[in-house]
């Protein structure tokens, strides 16, 4: 009897992973195909009948790419902006979870309600206002203007919000009886247990802050301000002429943080989303 229930158990392991696995397969093939590419030769990427793999590894088309535009510059760009925007919302986001969460005051609902609000309004209805917000301030084409409009996020609140909820209020209770104050105990005790959490939304805000395309072509002015989703588009039209394999080396590089930042912290971003509490 054992025995058939361990079989069952395991045909369904076996059905559930094949399942998965088309999804995974459909996400992944753009990203291995673009990194096949970007190893090929000029006229292996034109070839008929065309072939998926690479006959080998060509690191010809990212030194062709790094000479072509400044593809540095534009990842150091990405990253003091990503970074900055991560740390500014992190920092925001917990104390203002933390007081939601914690303190009881007047019209609390109200201003939970208002941020949960702000998550319905498109980013686009915001461009125009905060243009000239930074151009009176004389703000534009600075790091400034592409981190500040930035340095808070609803949906970071609401996240850790439902994150604090699960943290038992005796513990909060057992260290204020030792005499720990509110701010001791957010540093020194919610905020490592609220790690994984923290992980997460770390995530979420670092690569939606390196991804993003609109508002940094419409605030930069100078090729030294730009940033990667930047680069890429420039790189491939002011370079009509070149390979697509070096076009691929040049985006591969470009987007290389981001995919590598998740596969190092793929855990604590599983743990933080399950462990989140957020149940509507």
């Amino acid at each position: 009897m054992v025995e058939i229930f361990q079989d069952r158990k395991l045909k369904k392991r076996i059905w559930a992973t094949l399942v998965l696995l088309l999804p995974a397969l459909v996400q992944a093939f753009p990203l291995v195909y673009l990194l096949c590419v970007s190893w090929k030769e000029g006229s292996e990427v034109i070839q008929y009948p065309p072939k998926f793999f690479p006959k080998g590894l060509n690191w010809i088309n990212y030194h062709e790419a790094l000479s072509a535009a400044p593809l540095v510059r534009f990842l150091i760009n990405s990253a003091v902006v990503a970074t900055s925007i991560t740390l500014l919302q992190l920092f925001t986001s917990v104390l203002a979870a933390y007081a939601l969460s914690r303190l009881e005051f007047r019209g609390q609902k109200w201003v939970m309600g208002l941020i949960v609000g702000t998550m319905m309004i498109p980013g686009e209805v915001t461009i125009i206002p905060n243009y000239y917000t930074l151009a009176a301030w004389n703000g534009l084409n600075t790091f400034s203007a592409l981190i500040v409009p930035f340095s808070a996020s609803g949906f970071g609140i609401f996240f850790l919000y439902q994150f604090f909820k699960t943290i038992p209020k005796e513990l909060e209770e057992a260290a204020y009886l030792e005499g720990c104050s509110r701010l001791r105990f957010l540093f020194q005790f919610m905020i490592p247990l609220s790690f994984p959490a923290l992980t997460a939304f770390g995530i979420y805000a670092f690569v939606g802050a390196w991804n993003q395309y609109l508002w940094p072509l419409i605030i930069t002015q100078t090729t030294e301000m730009q940033t990667a989703q930047i680069g890429i588009g420039m790189f491939r039209s002011q370079n009509e002429s070149m390979s697509w394999g070096v076009i691929m080396a040049a985006t591969a590089m470009l987007i290389s943080p981001t995919v590598l930042l998740f596969i190092a912290t793929q855990k604590q971003f599983v743990k933080g989303i399950t462990m989140s509490g957020i149940k509507g």
